[in-house]
């Protein structure tokens, strides 16, 4: 039985983000996730429904049904299709748990440049907070 594909969007300039999706990659054994830099022409054309500022602001998953997850639900979900991490998407379906990863995650995201650094210049202006 095959998965339909759900769309991982991402900031391929920040360095934590870029660490987070090896990390997926690694266990996407299957292929049921597909990655893509949200800075991307793809991304902008298949993905209008998601704006560069809010591409900006968070990661976004797409389910193939075209259900959009933001920040902390978009990891929960994705870590929920990955067979060998289900298990820490299942400990975020516990109650209150996400009531202290989405505040969490709101911050990481906002900060990310500045604990990660950019993997390059940044030159179109869409790294600035």
């Amino acid at each position: 039985m095959t998965m339909p594909r759900y769309t991982l969007l991402y900031d391929g300039a920040c360095r934590i983000c870029s660490g987070q999706i090896g990390w997926i990659e690694a266990y996407n054994d299957a292929g049921w996730i597909e990655v893509l830099d949200m800075r991307s022409p793809e991304a902008r054309a298949r993905f209008p429904q998601v704006t560069p500022e809010d591409a900006q602001r968070e990661v976004h998953l797409v389910a193939p049904d075209g259900t959009l997850y933001r920040g902390a639900d978009a990891v929960r979900e994705t870590l929920l299709r990955l067979p060998s991490l289900r298990g820490l998407g299942e400990l975020m379906r516990l109650p209150g748990a996400m009531l202290f990863a989405r505040p969490v995650y709101a911050w990481v995201a906002q900060n990310r440049y500045l604990l990660g650094g950019r993997t390059d210049a940044c030159d179109d202006g869409t790294c600035q907070r």
